[in-house]
């Protein structure tokens, strides 16, 4: 195969199917993995291939690698991808059931169910996706909520923290007030009114 089409059948794979991206079969080995990687790597890494999508081939390229040498990823990605192929039969079965799909239609040898179980794997790891963002985002608005709590809890001991200072600094001037207070005779206005009643 020629750079050009090497470089145009990675980047034409989605990111969500490195086995594809490395042209490895889904039940790959590492070894398997180093060996594809090695000879495409080769084969249009952007110092050698004289191509505009070399680089951005390359990391993709890479990035699958990455993935499928990381032996519990590789296992997940596999283990979804059965998944989604045990899905797919039992859901085209129950068609030949209801007379939906003929039994010719139905055989999961072809590249047809191939092409419809990759289909619904990408399905369910957008699903994921979504549910792990909406999951964060929830966990991003409650770290908010809390923050803002102790943010207002903060800010009200230091307020009290204030008026308590407030209150010592003045105490002086309060001291004094009350001495002029009691050297005037030391009488409220409130107990003159009173005996202004009484009398």
């Amino acid at each position: 195969m020629d750079i050009a089409t090497e470089i145009e059948r990675i980047l034409g794979h989605s990111v969500l199917d490195p086995f594809g991206i490395l042209g490895v079969a889904r039940n790959c080995t590492t070894d398997d993995v180093k060996a594809a990687y090695r000879s495409k790597s080769r084969q249009i890494h952007p110092d050698k291939a004289r191509h505009d999508q070399a680089r951005p081939a390359f990391e993709k390229l890479k990035a699958a690698e990455a993935e499928l040498m990381d032996d519990t990823k590789r296992v997940s990605i596999q283990n979804m991808m059965a998944e989604a192929r045990r899905e797919l039969s039992a859901d085209w079965k129950a068609e030949v059931t209801s007379g939906a799909r003929r039994l010719e239609d139905a055989d999961e040898s072809t590249s047809t169910f191939d092409d419809a179980a990759f289909a619904k794997y990408k399905a369910i790891m957008i699903d994921i996706e979504w549910r792990r963002r909406q999951k964060l985002k929830e966990a991003m608005a409650a770290q908010g909520t809390a923050a803002k709590k102790e943010e207002e809890a903060t800010n009200e001991k230091r307020q009290k923290r204030q008026a308590d200072k407030a209150w010592e600094d003045n105490r002086d001037v309060r001291v004094s007030d009350w001495r002029k207070f009691q050297a005037k005779g030391g009488k409220s206005k409130k107990s003159k009114t009173k005996k202004a009643k009484q009398g």
